[in-house]
Protein backbone atom coordinates (compact mmCIF):
# COMPACT_ATOMS: atom_id res chain seq x y z
CA UNK A 1 0.00 0.00 0.00
CA UNK A 2 2.82 2.35 0.89
CA UNK A 3 4.57 1.34 -2.34
CA UNK A 4 1.46 2.23 -4.39
CA UNK A 5 1.18 5.66 -2.73
CA UNK A 6 4.84 6.22 -3.31
CA UNK A 7 4.53 5.32 -6.99
CA UNK A 8 1.43 7.45 -7.32
CA UNK A 9 3.24 10.36 -5.74
CA UNK A 10 6.16 9.74 -8.05
CA UNK A 11 3.92 9.78 -11.11
CA UNK A 12 2.31 13.05 -10.04
CA UNK A 13 5.68 14.66 -9.45
CA UNK A 14 6.85 13.43 -12.86
CA UNK A 15 3.80 14.91 -14.62
CA UNK A 16 4.30 18.21 -12.86
CA UNK A 17 7.91 18.29 -13.97
CA UNK A 18 6.93 17.55 -17.60
CA UNK A 19 4.26 20.25 -17.60
CA UNK A 20 6.70 22.73 -16.12
CA UNK A 21 9.30 21.74 -18.69
CA UNK A 22 6.92 22.36 -21.62
CA UNK A 23 5.78 25.67 -20.19
CA UNK A 24 9.39 26.80 -19.99
CA UNK A 25 10.12 25.46 -23.46
CA UNK A 26 7.06 26.99 -25.20
CA UNK A 27 8.51 30.52 -25.59
CA UNK A 28 11.68 29.02 -26.99
CA UNK A 29 9.70 26.99 -29.52
CA UNK A 30 7.72 30.05 -30.61
CA UNK A 31 10.90 32.09 -30.84
CA UNK A 32 12.60 29.45 -32.93
CA UNK A 33 9.51 29.31 -35.15
CA UNK A 34 9.99 32.99 -35.86
CA UNK A 35 13.74 33.20 -36.14
CA UNK A 36 14.90 29.81 -37.36
CA UNK A 37 12.35 29.33 -40.18
CA UNK A 38 11.28 25.88 -39.02
CA UNK A 39 9.06 24.03 -41.47
CA UNK A 40 6.52 23.49 -38.70
CA UNK A 41 5.86 27.24 -38.38
CA UNK A 42 2.74 28.25 -40.41
CA UNK A 43 3.17 31.29 -42.65
CA UNK A 44 0.54 33.99 -42.93
CA UNK A 45 -1.63 33.46 -46.04
CA UNK A 46 -4.36 35.77 -47.36
CA UNK A 47 -6.62 34.78 -50.23
CA UNK A 48 -8.24 37.60 -52.20
CA UNK A 49 -11.61 37.10 -53.87
CA UNK A 50 -13.79 39.44 -55.97
CA UNK A 51 -17.07 40.38 -54.29
CA UNK A 52 -18.31 42.88 -56.91
CA UNK A 53 -17.86 40.97 -60.16
CA UNK A 54 -20.76 42.89 -61.67
CA UNK A 55 -22.50 46.14 -60.85
CA UNK A 56 -25.31 45.51 -58.37
CA UNK A 57 -28.09 46.49 -60.82
CA UNK A 58 -26.53 45.13 -64.03
CA UNK A 59 -29.29 42.56 -64.58
CA UNK A 60 -31.87 45.31 -65.12
CA UNK A 61 -29.80 47.57 -67.40
CA UNK A 62 -29.88 46.43 -71.05
CA UNK A 63 -27.00 48.75 -72.05
CA UNK A 64 -24.50 46.82 -69.89
CA UNK A 65 -23.57 43.18 -70.56
CA UNK A 66 -23.00 41.20 -67.33
CA UNK A 67 -19.67 39.43 -66.90
CA UNK A 68 -19.52 35.73 -66.16
CA UNK A 69 -19.17 35.04 -62.44
CA UNK A 70 -16.53 32.32 -62.96
CA UNK A 71 -13.78 34.20 -64.78
CA UNK A 72 -10.17 34.39 -63.62
CA UNK A 73 -9.39 36.95 -60.91
CA UNK A 74 -7.48 39.19 -63.34
CA UNK A 75 -10.51 39.46 -65.63
CA UNK A 76 -12.09 41.60 -62.91
CA UNK A 77 -9.02 43.07 -61.22
CA UNK A 78 -5.94 43.27 -63.50
CA UNK A 79 -3.55 44.90 -61.01
CA UNK A 80 -2.95 44.78 -57.24
CA UNK A 81 -1.12 46.74 -54.55
CA UNK A 82 -0.89 45.75 -50.90
CA UNK A 83 0.63 46.96 -47.63
CA UNK A 84 0.79 45.07 -44.32
CA UNK A 85 1.01 47.25 -41.19
CA UNK A 86 1.80 46.53 -37.57
CA UNK A 87 -1.29 47.52 -35.58
CA UNK A 88 0.67 48.85 -32.63
CA UNK A 89 3.24 50.97 -34.47
CA UNK A 90 1.37 51.66 -37.70
CA UNK A 91 4.58 50.92 -39.60
CA UNK A 92 4.45 49.11 -42.95
CA UNK A 93 6.23 45.77 -42.46
CA UNK A 94 5.68 44.45 -45.98
CA UNK A 95 4.58 46.19 -49.18
CA UNK A 96 4.29 45.40 -52.87
CA UNK A 97 3.78 48.15 -55.43
CA UNK A 98 1.25 47.98 -58.25
CA UNK A 99 1.78 44.77 -60.23
CA UNK A 100 -0.06 42.86 -62.94
CA UNK A 101 -2.07 39.83 -61.83
CA UNK A 102 -1.28 36.66 -63.80
CA UNK A 103 -2.80 33.20 -63.84
CA UNK A 104 -6.22 31.64 -64.44
CA UNK A 105 -7.25 31.18 -60.80
CA UNK A 106 -10.47 32.72 -59.53
CA UNK A 107 -8.72 33.93 -56.36
CA UNK A 108 -5.31 35.46 -55.71
CA UNK A 109 -3.13 34.38 -52.79
CA UNK A 110 -0.67 36.57 -50.88
CA UNK A 111 1.92 34.75 -48.78
CA UNK A 112 4.13 36.30 -46.11
CA UNK A 113 7.41 34.62 -45.16
CA UNK A 114 8.56 33.05 -41.87
CA UNK A 115 10.49 36.20 -41.03
CA UNK A 116 7.19 37.89 -40.14
CA UNK A 117 6.74 37.72 -36.33
CA UNK A 118 3.47 36.65 -34.75
CA UNK A 119 1.29 39.64 -33.95
CA UNK A 120 -1.65 41.80 -34.96
CA UNK A 121 -1.61 43.41 -38.40
CA UNK A 122 -3.74 45.44 -40.81
CA UNK A 123 -3.74 44.57 -44.51
CA UNK A 124 -4.73 47.15 -47.13
CA UNK A 125 -5.22 45.98 -50.73
CA UNK A 126 -6.03 48.19 -53.74
CA UNK A 127 -7.07 46.65 -57.05
CA UNK A 128 -7.28 48.05 -60.56
CA UNK A 129 -4.89 50.98 -59.98
CA UNK A 130 -3.03 52.13 -63.13
CA UNK A 131 0.02 53.02 -61.00
CA UNK A 132 1.10 53.83 -57.44
CA UNK A 133 1.06 57.60 -57.97
CA UNK A 134 -2.64 57.82 -57.09
CA UNK A 135 -1.97 56.58 -53.53
CA UNK A 136 -1.55 59.05 -50.65
CA UNK A 137 -1.63 59.14 -46.85
CA UNK A 138 0.83 56.20 -46.65
CA UNK A 139 -1.29 54.27 -49.17
CA UNK A 140 -4.45 54.55 -47.07
CA UNK A 141 -6.09 56.93 -49.58
CA UNK A 142 -6.51 56.64 -53.35
CA UNK A 143 -7.20 59.43 -55.83
CA UNK A 144 -9.92 58.11 -58.14
CA UNK A 145 -9.98 61.12 -60.45
CA UNK A 146 -6.67 62.74 -61.40
CA UNK A 147 -7.47 66.35 -62.09
CA UNK A 148 -10.88 66.22 -63.78
CA UNK A 149 -10.32 62.89 -65.59
CA UNK A 150 -12.49 59.79 -65.63
CA UNK A 151 -11.62 57.22 -62.96
CA UNK A 152 -10.52 53.58 -63.19
CA UNK A 153 -12.43 50.51 -62.05
CA UNK A 154 -10.82 50.45 -58.59
CA UNK A 155 -11.29 47.83 -55.86
CA UNK A 156 -10.45 47.86 -52.15
CA UNK A 157 -10.09 45.48 -49.20
CA UNK A 158 -8.93 46.46 -45.71
CA UNK A 159 -9.10 44.48 -42.48
CA UNK A 160 -7.30 43.56 -39.27
CA UNK A 161 -5.85 40.08 -38.78
CA UNK A 162 -4.19 38.19 -35.94
CA UNK A 163 -1.21 36.01 -36.85
CA UNK A 164 -0.29 33.18 -34.46
CA UNK A 165 -0.08 29.38 -34.35
CA UNK A 166 -3.87 29.09 -34.51
CA UNK A 167 -4.67 31.94 -36.92
CA UNK A 168 -2.72 32.20 -40.15
CA UNK A 169 -5.15 31.85 -43.10
CA UNK A 170 -7.62 34.57 -44.09
CA UNK A 171 -9.92 35.47 -46.99
CA UNK A 172 -10.49 39.09 -48.03
CA UNK A 173 -13.25 40.12 -50.45
CA UNK A 174 -12.42 42.97 -52.85
CA UNK A 175 -15.18 45.57 -53.30
CA UNK A 176 -15.56 48.05 -56.14
CA UNK A 177 -15.00 51.72 -55.28
CA UNK A 178 -16.59 53.41 -58.30
CA UNK A 179 -19.85 53.40 -60.22
CA UNK A 180 -20.54 53.88 -63.92
CA UNK A 181 -22.56 56.45 -65.88
CA UNK A 182 -24.17 55.16 -69.09
CA UNK A 183 -25.66 57.50 -71.71
CA UNK A 184 -27.69 55.89 -74.51
CA UNK A 185 -28.13 58.44 -77.33
CA UNK A 186 -30.36 57.73 -80.36
CA UNK A 187 -31.53 59.50 -83.52
CA UNK A 188 -28.56 61.85 -83.68
CA UNK A 189 -27.86 63.52 -87.04
CA UNK A 190 -25.20 61.49 -88.89
CA UNK A 191 -22.85 64.47 -88.85
CA UNK A 192 -22.71 64.53 -85.03
CA UNK A 193 -19.75 62.42 -83.92
CA UNK A 194 -18.28 64.16 -80.86
CA UNK A 195 -19.44 64.85 -77.31
CA UNK A 196 -18.20 66.62 -74.21
CA UNK A 197 -19.74 65.90 -70.85
CA UNK A 198 -19.16 67.08 -67.30
CA UNK A 199 -20.53 65.80 -63.99
CA UNK A 200 -20.30 67.97 -60.88
CA UNK A 201 -20.06 67.04 -57.18
CA UNK A 202 -18.19 63.78 -57.77
CA UNK A 203 -15.82 62.75 -54.99
CA UNK A 204 -12.19 62.73 -56.03
CA UNK A 205 -10.68 60.50 -53.32
CA UNK A 206 -11.54 57.48 -51.18
CA UNK A 207 -9.78 56.09 -48.11
CA UNK A 208 -9.38 52.60 -46.65
CA UNK A 209 -12.75 52.89 -44.87
CA UNK A 210 -14.65 53.68 -48.10
CA UNK A 211 -14.97 57.30 -46.94
CA UNK A 212 -15.09 59.66 -49.94
CA UNK A 213 -13.76 63.23 -49.94
CA UNK A 214 -13.09 66.34 -52.06
CA UNK A 215 -16.01 66.75 -54.52
CA UNK A 216 -14.97 67.97 -57.98
CA UNK A 217 -16.33 68.23 -61.54
CA UNK A 218 -15.25 65.39 -63.84
CA UNK A 219 -15.08 65.90 -67.61
CA UNK A 220 -14.77 63.50 -70.54
CA UNK A 221 -14.79 63.71 -74.34
CA UNK A 222 -16.03 60.96 -76.67
CA UNK A 223 -16.02 60.31 -80.40
CA UNK A 224 -17.61 57.57 -82.51
CA UNK A 225 -18.27 56.37 -86.03
CA UNK A 226 -21.62 57.38 -87.58
CA UNK A 227 -24.35 55.33 -85.90
CA UNK A 228 -28.07 55.46 -85.13
CA UNK A 229 -27.37 54.65 -81.48
CA UNK A 230 -24.36 55.66 -79.37
CA UNK A 231 -23.70 54.33 -75.86
CA UNK A 232 -21.21 56.34 -73.80
CA UNK A 233 -19.62 55.00 -70.58
CA UNK A 234 -17.86 56.91 -67.78
CA UNK A 235 -16.44 55.45 -64.55
CA UNK A 236 -17.13 57.83 -61.68
CA UNK A 237 -16.83 57.94 -57.90
CA UNK A 238 -20.08 58.45 -55.95
CA UNK A 239 -21.90 61.78 -55.87
CA UNK A 240 -21.73 64.13 -52.93
CA UNK A 241 -25.42 63.56 -52.27
CA UNK A 242 -28.76 62.49 -53.74
CA UNK A 243 -29.33 64.19 -57.13
CA UNK A 244 -26.51 66.66 -56.39
CA UNK A 245 -24.42 65.86 -59.46
CA UNK A 246 -25.30 68.01 -62.47
CA UNK A 247 -24.74 66.27 -65.82
CA UNK A 248 -23.98 68.69 -68.66
CA UNK A 249 -23.73 67.29 -72.20
CA UNK A 250 -22.65 68.91 -75.48
CA UNK A 251 -22.60 67.44 -79.01
CA UNK A 252 -20.49 68.56 -81.98
CA UNK A 253 -20.30 67.66 -85.65
CA UNK A 254 -16.57 68.46 -85.72
CA UNK A 255 -13.92 68.12 -82.98
CA UNK A 256 -14.70 70.69 -80.24
CA UNK A 257 -11.45 72.65 -80.41
CA UNK A 258 -10.98 76.27 -79.39
CA UNK A 259 -14.05 78.44 -79.92
CA UNK A 260 -15.80 76.08 -82.34
CA UNK A 261 -19.58 76.40 -81.88
CA UNK A 262 -21.44 73.43 -80.43
CA UNK A 263 -24.10 71.65 -82.46
CA UNK A 264 -26.55 70.39 -79.83
CA UNK A 265 -26.87 70.79 -76.09
CA UNK A 266 -29.54 68.85 -74.14
CA UNK A 267 -31.06 70.06 -70.91
CA UNK A 268 -28.84 69.55 -67.85
CA UNK A 269 -29.90 66.67 -65.59
CA UNK A 270 -29.34 66.03 -61.89
CA UNK A 271 -28.08 62.50 -61.28
CA UNK A 272 -26.84 60.37 -58.39
CA UNK A 273 -23.72 58.25 -58.75
CA UNK A 274 -23.29 55.37 -56.30
CA UNK A 275 -20.62 52.80 -55.51
CA UNK A 276 -20.97 49.64 -57.63
CA UNK A 277 -24.12 50.88 -59.39
CA UNK A 278 -25.00 51.84 -62.95
CA UNK A 279 -26.65 55.23 -63.51
CA UNK A 280 -28.31 55.11 -66.94
CA UNK A 281 -29.95 57.80 -69.08
CA UNK A 282 -31.41 57.74 -72.58
CA UNK A 283 -31.34 60.76 -74.91
CA UNK A 284 -33.70 60.57 -77.90
CA UNK A 285 -33.13 63.37 -80.41
CA UNK A 286 -36.17 64.97 -82.04
CA UNK A 287 -35.06 66.53 -85.31
CA UNK A 288 -38.23 68.62 -85.64
CA UNK A 289 -37.87 70.16 -82.18
CA UNK A 290 -34.05 70.23 -82.41
CA UNK A 291 -33.97 68.94 -78.86
CA UNK A 292 -33.96 65.73 -76.79
CA UNK A 293 -36.45 63.68 -74.87
CA UNK A 294 -34.51 62.49 -71.81
CA UNK A 295 -35.21 59.39 -69.70
CA UNK A 296 -33.58 57.95 -66.60
CA UNK A 297 -33.57 54.22 -65.82
CA UNK A 298 -35.08 53.30 -62.45
CA UNK A 299 -36.17 50.07 -60.80
CA UNK A 300 -39.58 50.57 -62.42
CA UNK A 301 -38.26 51.27 -65.93
CA UNK A 302 -37.64 54.47 -67.86
CA UNK A 303 -38.68 57.65 -66.07
CA UNK A 304 -39.05 60.72 -68.25
CA UNK A 305 -36.89 63.69 -67.29
CA UNK A 306 -37.48 66.01 -70.23
CA UNK A 307 -40.62 65.53 -72.36
CA UNK A 308 -40.79 67.67 -75.50
CA UNK A 309 -44.50 66.94 -75.74
CA UNK A 310 -45.13 68.94 -72.55
CA UNK A 311 -44.96 72.72 -72.73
Amino acid sequence: MNQINKDGLSVRISLRKQIGYYLLLAPLLLSSCIHDDLDSCPTLQVQLTVMDKNYSNVSSVPQETPKSEILAFNEYIPTLYYALRNVTTGNIVEEKGVFNVAGSEQAFSIGFGNSLPFGKYVLTVWGGLPDSFSLANRSLTSTIHKGTQEGSDIYLAHDTLVYDLNHYTYTFGMKRVTGKLILDVTNLPASVRYANKSVSNIFQQVNYQFAYTNPITVSKSDTWAPSEEVVLHTKLAPSRGELQSLLHLEFYDTPPVGTRALTLSPKDVNVTMKRNELTTLKYVYDDKAKDFNIYMWTDDGWEIINDLGIN
